[in-house]
């Protein structure tokens, strides 16, 4: 007898509360909750605004949270509003696949096709966590001193300091993104 109960039946109830633990071990899984996992897209997702400076090189820091999805390279090219925009090397693939159906006796698709391929330049986070910007789109993107890095999910984008201060207010005005949303079904449903 061990606290009162025959030793069998304290034997009998350690096995019968494993087997409980086993099951509440795995019923905050998301397969068992029935809710999915956060991978691939929503896993890289880049969110915020942040501001670095470029050094004298044109290296730029990328922000933190940003590095991890850019471990195995990105890609950079130029933005519709004299920007800079930065794919993970697997965004900008599914971009460049999409870009290649195009047809090359079509002008505006020669166009398009020279923004993409021609504006961009691979480049690699190095161990300070920068990266290098070419000259040809330091200039495009009118950037020297500080830049403002901003989320736009599946890229980000770099801007001049005072072109986003501009870009801002257009963003973050109220009857303008009353207008912009009411095409968007937003609902969490």
């Amino acid at each position: 007898m061990i606290g009162g109960e025959p030793v069998a039946q304290l034997a009998e109830m350690r096995v019968y509360c494993g087997r409980l633990w086993v099951q509440v071990g795995t019923s905050g899984t998301p397969e068992q909750a029935g809710v999915p996992p956060l991978k691939g897209l929503y896993e890289q997702m880049f969110l915020g605004q942040y501001t670095h400076s470029l050094d004298a090189k044109g290296r730029l820091t990328i922000p933190a949270r940003f590095r991890e999805a850019l471990a195995s390279g990105a890609y950079v090219t130029q933005g519709f509003e004299r920007n800079l925009m930065v794919y993970t090397t697997e965004s900008f693939e599914r971009l460049a696949k999409r870009a290649s159906t195009l047809t090359a006796t079509d002008p505006e698709a020669r166009a398009v096709r020279r923004v993409i391929f021609g504006g961009a330049t691979e480049v690699e986070i190095d161990n300070a966590g920068r990266i290098l910007i070419p000259e040809f789109l330091r200039q495009y993107g009118q950037l020297e001193g500080d830049a403002a890095i901003v989320g736009a999910g599946e890229y980000f984008e770099i801007w001049g300091k005072d072109a986003w201060d501009q870009e801002l207010i257009g963003v973050t005005d109220p009857d303008s993104n009353a207008k912009r949303f009411t095409a968007f079904d937003l609902s969490a449903g």
